[in-house]
């Protein structure tokens, strides 16, 4: 099933909205309608909203950001779900004498999404307490005024939220005891604004990794390994290409050597990830590829490094998203564990959690290697009490 959807369900029936007297809703069961595309699977419910002349039937589906131009596709859905049940139930022979009504539960419902429902016949709830229904003869319009954290837009492991979660990862994991540090705080150490980070820093509270002492006291990173595993299962990259080459010298002082001569030719100096970051003792598989990243034109890289587009393709140059691209939580993050060695043009290397999300996405054995240096990443962080 799609996150999305998954995500507003869960967060609708666990804290649902503050209703007029005599107005309720009660689940009744859920249904499960598999679909092409990515999920296959969305997850809609029977629900009862109990009035003071009886309860209605629903059956309601959840769209997350509901913009007025999708209640129609929505509206379609329902309608199949409604008819598909209405044949199963007729071949096992039963006959619901109450009819569900089509209805559409999202987050925060504005007037144009209002206006679309009452003119398709499809009644709508919101987590601000909204209800719009019209199914004669019941009427009911409730305009909802609870406040509502607006849901994260984006993803979480890339762009400019990855700077929070690689800043938390590498600066704020091995810390004895924790820190726990204000909104603020992060955001300027992320180069972000309050309220990006704040909506960044929510989503991760909700997930159960990060919290507060307090409502207004600082976030503190409470399950390191947990979120650098979610950033492998995401799939997300820091790289927006990847170009492959053989590279003839791939020894440790022939590859600074070169990166050396790109940063003095340049101005910028190439970061090692891959093999090419690895210690001695880090290394667990053998045959793994080299790499750097690295945000300028392919030709001072190709000449300082001796690429060719020969096999073995030994060497990956990846291109990084350009927001990325900052000591501000991005790519050129210090790593307080791994320091870098004071003026050592050529030698930089990107963080540890970095590092290990990278080798998760090499095909062959660097999904090996990376659950290799994410137990050790593990092993070294502090016992804290309660931390789970």
């Amino acid at each position: 099933m799609e996150k999305s959807e998954n995500t507003l369900r869960d967060r609708f029936w666990a804290e649902l909205p503050q209703l007029p007297s005599g107005l309720s809703l009660h689940q009744r069961e859920p249904i499960v309608a598999t679909r092409p595309g990515r999920g296959g699977a969305a997850v809609y419910d029977v629900i009862d909203l109990s009035t003071p002349a009886g309860p209605i039937p629903l059956l309601a589906a959840y769209q997350e950001r509901l913009l007025a131009r999708q209640v129609e596709a929505v509206a379609a859905r329902l309608a199949a779900v409604l008819s598909q049940r209405g044949e199963r139930a007729r071949a096992l022979g039963r006959r619901d004498s109450r009819s569900l009504v089509p209805t559409i539960i999202t987050d925060l419902a504005n007037p144009s999404v209002v206006a679309a429902c009452e003119q398709r016949g499809i009644a709508l709830l919101d987590r601000r307490g909204t209800i719009v229904l019209n199914a004669s003869p019941s009427f009911i319009h409730v305009v909802g005024r609870a406040a509502v954290e607006p849901t994260l837009r984006g993803r979480l492991f890339s762009g400019k939220a990855s700077r929070i979660v690689r800043f938390l990862l590498s600066v704020a994991a091995p810390e004895s005891p924790p820190v726990a540090r204000s909104t603020q705080t992060i955001a300027t150490a992320c180069d972000l604004s309050y309220v990006y980070a704040y909506g960044i820093l929510t989503k991760l509270e909700r997930d159960g990794l990060v919290d507060r002492p307090s409502p207004h006291g600082g976030f503190r990173l409470r399950n390191p390994v947990r979120l650098l595993e979610a950033w492998i299962a995401s799939g997300e990259q820091a790289a927006r290409a990847t170009e492959a080459f053989y590279c003839p010298a791939t020894s440790r002082q022939s590859l600074f050597v070169a990166a050396k001569r790109v940063a003095e030719a340049t101005g910028t100096a190439p970061l090692f990830t891959l093999a090419s970051a690895l210690d001695e003792d880090e290394v667990h598989v053998a045959a793994l590829p080299h790499g750097i990243y690295w945000p300028g034109e392919l030709g001072p890289i190709v000449e300082a490094f001796g690429l060719t587009r020969t096999t073995p393709r030994n060497f990956r140059v990846l291109f990084p998203d350009p927001i990325v691209w900052t000591t501000a939580g991005g790519l050129l993050q210090d790593d307080p564990v791994r320091p870098a060695s004071n003026n050592a043009i050529g030698q930089n290397r990107v963080c540890m959690p970095q590092l290990i999300v990278d080798f998760s996405a090499i095909e062959g054995r660097g999904r090996e290697q990376s659950d290799f240096l994410l137990a050790r990443y593990a092993a070294k962080l502090p016992f804290i009490e309660d931390r789970p």
